[in-house]
């Protein structure tokens, strides 16, 4: 159990050290969630303390406490004989994402086609044009990585510092959901094709149009998880 553990965290001797001005507790913590918002440690998969200390080289207290505060952003539980176990995606909790995304993503992208400058319009577009890079080596933790660095950036153009905390956790949340989006052959392109329909809006400064395409979007990203977690 200890070695399959450490091949899927597949950290390096000393791995945990680079960073020095962060606890033990918060390098444990960081590693952990990496890998289970990126699917590394699937939904419903079990490992134990002992596993994880192992895997990244400390002692059990600080992934205990990592684990702690897994568990209060809801992506793990503790159960009896099982240990440390991922916790599932679900249907309610994708619904419930997507209203979040609907109502606060669509008045963020009314502000920034309101606020954004040529400088930010270029950023997006350059953001884009790595993706489709990304998309033709399927390079999917680096579209994972480009995608929600767009959405950030958009949040960070309207110019609303608590609103991009709150999208930015929110996103945490969701990259579950987009890494298994992103794993439906021909989704890659079809969000490119979207994330440049938002960036020509932003640029003619049309709120009306970003914010619709922004809804469109995520509309997408919603009808083609239902139908990802139906069929699996």
């Amino acid at each position: 159990m200890a070695r399959a553990a450490t091949n899927r965290l597949d950290i390096k001797d000393g791995a945990m050290r680079r960073q020095p001005r962060l606890s033990l507790r918060d390098q444990a913590y960081q590693v952990i969630k990496s890998k289970i918002v990126s699917c590394e440690l699937k939904p419903g998969e079990a490992v134990t303390v002992t596993d994880l200390a192992d895997a990244l080289g400390i002692g059990r207290t600080p992934v205990i406490q990592a684990v702690d505060r897994l568990m209060i952003d809801g992506l793990v539980e503790v159960m009896p004989r099982k240990g440390v176990v991922v916790s599932p995606v679900s249907l309610d909790e994708l619904v419930e994402l997507i209203e979040v995304r609907q109502i606060n993503e669509a008045r963020v992208s009314r502000w920034a086609a309101e606020r954004i400058q040529d400088k930010q319009v270029k950023e997006l577009r350059d953001n884009l044009d790595r993706m489709l890079k990304a998309t033709q080596k399927r390079e999917l933790g680096q579209l994972i990585a480009l995608d929600r660095a767009f959405h950030q950036a958009i949040a960070l153009t309207a110019g609303n510092s608590i609103m991009t905390e709150l999208l930015g956790n929110l996103h945490d949340r969701a990259v579950r959901f987009w890494t298994l989006s992103l794993n439906v052959p021909d989704q890659n392109s079809r969000v490119c094709d979207q994330h440049a329909e938002i960036i020509e809006k932003l640029a003619a400064h049309d709120p009306d149009g970003a914010e619709q395409a922004m809804l469109s979007h995520i509309n997408a990203f919603k009808a083609n998880l239902f139908d990802t977690l139906m069929k699996s």
